[in-house]
């Protein structure tokens, strides 16, 4: 087995930590439960607890961040969720009773927004969790609604959060307080807030229309809300920023949903964590170039100057950057998002050069100067030692010689009328093409 590098066990090390202070601080509660306590039951030092968290409150924060983050993928699956209309709200129904009998994660919640009152970060970040939470259930009433959301789903959300709070918070005192007013509060509001039709199938009363037919209705007159795509869309701008100057490890998801102005929680409800959201933005870059290639137009040369010098640009803004257009990354994952646009783009080039997917001698011809370019940039970015416009015709000279190689081995090699242009156009001096757009 692979020995884990230095970040990865230190992620290990606090993933140890936090699940175990949530058995002991929901077991005994925050007050009972001390660091050192934590530390042995981990099987760390109390050191190492204290070189993760600067106190018993952030560690308990992080612990109902994790909560937090495990009911909005919860929700984000229900919303998800497959079925008939009744199937699903009745699966709603479900998870909400079992949600509000945990009470032990709800007194934790309360002991921790005591405990922290005079820590204005604390507070903030607890509220803006809540809000996620209060933001994701008015996305799930919309969903089973069959429609986007709207002002009505969105005040009914935050009253069947508030309602479902209000019973756990009861049930921490008397356990008699049923569950049950949740469970028959979601149909009701999600006829109120609808159509004035009974939900026939999911209560069993009236002789009302079913849900489906209902919420057909109501779906194609409910105003779109797109406050889930800016949350999203404010995430995934902020991670490439912050993820192209810094490593993984070096970045907080705190930092990111402060810089982004959302809750934490948003970053497990739409990319399923930190991660997810690395991979994310890795992949909303590559896009964006891969975009910006697809815009050229133009005889074949020319696009080909254009395009090298998009990934040129790219290169010389993003030198060092862990999201850079680069093999060369030690991260698995990124390394695979990077091979499946390099497998894209080598496709494009048979198909522009070919007409089709090409011969195996072709497409390992194109890899091969793909790969060309990508060394031959880095190479360029640390010494410097050509003018830009000798190492793009360096790069384009590449990849004429390699055409020519193939069609030597194999002179049945097909090709494009764009690409026998191309290669009658490299006979004249470079020096003589018309189109130079910044050399």
């Amino acid at each position: 087995m692979a020995r884990m590098s230095r970040p990865e066990s230190k992620a290990r090390t606090r993933d140890d930590l936090v699940r175990t202070a949530r058995d002991l601080f929901i077991a005994d509660g925050l007050d009972q439960t001390s660091l050192a306590q934590v530390a042995e039951a981990a099987g760390y030092s109390k050191g190492a607890v204290y070189s993760n968290f600067r106190s018993k409150y952030e560690l308990c924060l992080e612990v109902v961040e994790l909560i937090h983050a495990e009911n909005l993928t919860r929700i984000r699956e229900l919303s998800a969720g497959a079925g008939t209309a009744a199937q699903r709200i009745a699966a709603v129904r479900e998870w909400a009773g079992v949600r509000v009998e945990d009470v032990r994660s709800t007194r934790l919640e309360l002991e921790l927004g005591l405990a922290g009152r005079g820590d204005a970060r604390l507070r903030a970040q607890l509220a803006a969790n809540l809000a996620a939470l209060r933001s994701a259930i008015s996305d799930l009433l919309a969903s089973l609604l069959g429609g986007p959301g709207s002002e009505r789903t969105a005040r009914a959300g935050e009253l069947l959060f508030s309602a479902a709070y209000g019973v756990s918070v009861q049930r921490a005192m008397d356990e008699t307080v049923s569950v049950d007013l949740i469970a028959n509060l979601i149909p009701a509001l999600l006829e109120a807030t609808g159509t004035a039709t009974a939900l026939k199938d999911v209560q069993g009363g009236r002789d009302g229309i079913s849900v489906e037919r209902s919420t057909e209705r109501i779906s194609k007159s409910r105003p779109t809300s797109a406050r889930s795509d800016e949350s999203r869309a404010a995430l995934l701008d902020t991670a490439r920023a912050v993820f192209g100057a810094k490593r993984f490890d070096e970045v907080s998801t705190t930092d990111i949903a402060q810089r982004a102005g959302t809750a934490i929680g948003l970053i497990n409800y739409h990319f399923g964590g930190k991660r997810g959201l690395y991979l994310a933005a890795a992949e909303a870059v590559y896009t964006e170039f891969w975009d910006s290639l697809q815009a050229l137009r133009g005889p074949a040369v020319p696009r080909l100057i254009q395009g090298l010098d998009l990934y040129i640009d790219h290169a010389e803004a993003n030198q060092g950057s862990p999201l850079a257009l680069s093999t060369s990354v030690a991260d698995p994952e990124l390394r695979a998002v990077h091979e499946q646009h390099f497998d894209r783009l080598i496709t494009a080039m048979l198909q522009e050069t070919t007409g089709g997917p090409g011969t195996a001698l072709a497409r390992t011809a194109v890899s091969g100067w793909v790969a060309y370019v990508e060394g031959a940039v880095a190479d360029w970015l640390r010494h410097r030692a050509l003018t830009r416009v000798q190492l793009r015709e360096l790069l384009m000279a590449g990849l004429f010689s390699a055409a020519q190689s193939v069609l030597s081995m194999d002179p049945a090699t097909p090709l494009s009328s764009r690409a026998i242009n191309a290669l009658l156009e490299q006979v004249q001096p470079l020096a003589d093409r018309k189109s130079e757009p910044h050399a």
